[in-house]
């Protein structure tokens, strides 16, 4: 006769039983514990990636490079990497807080700002960290030490010109690359090619002396128009002989 000893507490077939349960039961209890960590993780790289981008966004629309109406200059591009690599860093590292990844942007922007108003409001700070124009061809004679400093290869220079459909170096009268590295050209034959002496309140010494004018003679231009300093002009250029300015409204 067959005893049916599920009942009894110390009996083997009870004992299995819920040992395979609470087994289960752990199973179940890891996997729902490793779901809550994943989506833990992820959830938290999501907010940081979100973090990051709110943040760029804000980078770019403070210091305007939203805008592509110029070309990148060394110090952009530098900047960008800067920036970058910053927010690299913070989305790889799991150590590094959103607390303490807002104080490195927070000093971040506060430096690039700092560096942007040098270069706006003091003529040596633009000079210094983003550079002037590099004249190549000057009446109609080319610069080859100016192009070997640059680091371009006469080929270079030709196919840049070609762009600009110019077949033969006999044609330009002056060339020059701008800080952002395009390539700006005057036809033998042209009108003479605009300068700019004041950009936002800043003269440009490098244009005074291209124009062969001296800033006494510019103070001069200023006063005639009843302007008493160059902090209210928004730009001054030359062209064909006169100076036009365009007073900060």
């Amino acid at each position: 006769m067959q005893i049916n000893d599920f009942g009894n507490k110390n009996a083997p077939g009870r004992f299995y039983f819920r040992n395979s349960i609470r087994a289960a039961y752990l199973r179940f209890s890891d996997k729902i514990i490793g779901m809550y960590e994943l989506l833990s993780y992820y959830g938290l790289r999501s907010i940081e990636l979100l973090s990051a981008f709110l943040v760029v966004m804000v980078f770019l629309k403070v210091f305007g490079m939203n805008y592509q109406m110029k070309q990148m200059t060394t110090l952009d591009l530098i900047i960008n990497l800067i920036l970058g690599a910053i927010i690299g860093g913070f989305v790889a590292n799991d150590r590094l807080s959103t607390f303490s990844f807002f104080i490195i942007m927070s000093i971040y922007i506060a430096m690039v700002y700092l560096i942007n108003l040098i270069t706006k409001k003091t003529d040596w700070g633009r000079r210094i960290l983003i550079g002037g124009p590099k004249v190549i061809i000057e009446d109609g004679k080319v610069d080859d030490r100016m192009i070997n400093r640059l680091n371009l290869t006469a080929h270079e220079v030709a196919s840049a010109l070609r762009q600009q459909k110019i077949h033969s170096l006999t044609e330009v009268k002056m060339a020059q690359i701008e800080p952002g590295g395009e390539l700006t050209v005057v036809k033998k034959g042209d009108r003479d090619y605009s300068i700019i002496i004041i950009d936002n309140g800043i003269v440009d010494e490098y244009a005074l002396r291209e124009i062969e004018k001296s800033e006494n003679w510019l103070k001069k231009q200023l006063s005639a128009k009843k302007i008493k300093d160059a902090d209210d002009v928004f730009i001054a250029q030359w062209h064909r002989g006169r100076l036009h300015i365009v007073r900060k409204s």
